[in-house]
């Protein structure tokens, strides 16, 4: 059988750590895919389908999602045991008025962040992704795809200075081979890189490209909005023949935050280092007097409309908190009521004996 380095998928002494004193049955691996009630996990001899517990299939519930490293207890039918402390991961908030906290992605290195220089050109929306990779204690890295199909690639990246900061940032067309090797250059054997961006944006023909196949289905965009069908349908972990690992992501239509205002900050690190200079810690940058980032747009060093996105993230950053403060108290007392029930469970169990 063959057998895998796991190093080369990412492992190191802070998963390793985890498990010293875990039975000799048990064995770590990450996981590639999860199918509900299975899940398919690459250890040692290769990848392997195991069995999830109840317990381990809700992401928001602290269960298992791609990326994650795993014990799994062996046996005719292997089964996850649990999910070991992730070193970053990605999250987004649920769609609806109970949002909750849904998990993209663990253990990441570093994110490619995907935007066609098509339709899908959107400042704003970049802005969103670079303050989730900055909450998840990722990297980023940009790459505007379709650079062939754009006749003002110069334009646009200048619209996009004030946003990326320090953020690597790269016009490419993997088709039409322009800056087609630079997304190998960060992708280095033993890194992990997940792929994030909106439907239509080009990410299953970037992986394609670093896969050097045809391994993710592709799909033409619409003429009307540049915008692409769901080609991508599930979360799976690849390893590209430089030896990068690789999480594909569906397309996502809307981003909403589920981030601390650290990650905010970053991605706004211009409009944090202002803010520091208003009179006010708590300032709105809305109408109070002595606001640093107020002067900074009257003499014209920043753009309002860059200040008035800071301010609406911020207000939804706040809002997010909010939920968060809930739905952890709410995680804490279902808990709670497990150890409980099965405090009871276990004397029962001992007053029959």
């Amino acid at each position: 059988m063959h057998r895998v380095n796991l190093a080369d998928l990412g492992y190191g002494p802070f998963f390793a750590d985890q498990i010293v004193e875990s039975p000799d049955d048990r064995w770590p691996g990450r996981v590639v895919r999860m199918d509900g009630i299975r899940a398919h996990v690459w250890g040692a001899t290769g990848q392997v389908a195991v069995d999830v517990p109840g317990k381990l299939r809700s992401a928001r519930d602290g269960g298992a999602v791609v990326g994650d490293w795993v014990l799994v207890r062996t046996g005719p039918n292997p089964v996850m045991d649990r999910v070991l402390r992730r070193r970053t991961q990605l999250t987004r908030a649920s769609a609806g008025l109970r949002a909750r906290e849904q998990v993209i992605a663990a253990n990441v290195d570093l994110v490619f962040l995907v935007m066609g220089l098509d339709g899908d050109f959107s400042p704003a929306r970049l802005e969103r992704y670079l303050a989730t990779v900055a909450d998840s204690g990722a990297e980023a890295v940009v790459l505007l795809t379709k650079a062939g199909q754009c006749g003002d690639v110069p334009t646009k990246l200048d619209r996009l200075a004030p946003v990326l900061g320090a953020t690597p940032c790269h016009a490419i067309d993997v088709v039409d081979d322009i800056e087609a090797d630079r997304p190998q250059m960060y992708a280095s054997a033993g890194t992990t890189v997940a792929v994030l961006g909106s439907s239509g944006a080009g990410k299953s023909t970037l992986v394609n490209h670093l896969m050097g196949s045809d391994e993710m289905a592709t799909a033409s965009v619409r003429a009307h909005d540049c915008r692409g069908r769901h080609t991508t349908t599930h979360r799976q972990l690849l390893r590209t023949p430089s030896g990068a690992v690789l999480i594909d992501n569906p397309g996502m239509r809307e981003l909403s935050l589920w981030i601390e205002n650290a990650g905010l900050e970053q991605a706004f690190d211009d409009l944090a280092e202002l803010a520091a200079a208003c009179r006010f810690v708590d300032c709105s940058h809305l109408h109070e007097p002595g606001c640093a980032v107020r002067a900074a747009v009257e003499r014209g060093e920043i753009s309002r409309e860059r200040v008035d996105r800071y301010v609406k993230l911020q207000q939804e950053v706040a809002v997010t908190s909010q939920r968060r403060s809930v739905h952890e108290r709410r995680r804490a007392e279902r808990l709670q009521g497990r150890m409980y029930r099965q405090a009871i469970a276990a004397r029962r169990r001992g007053g029959a004996g």
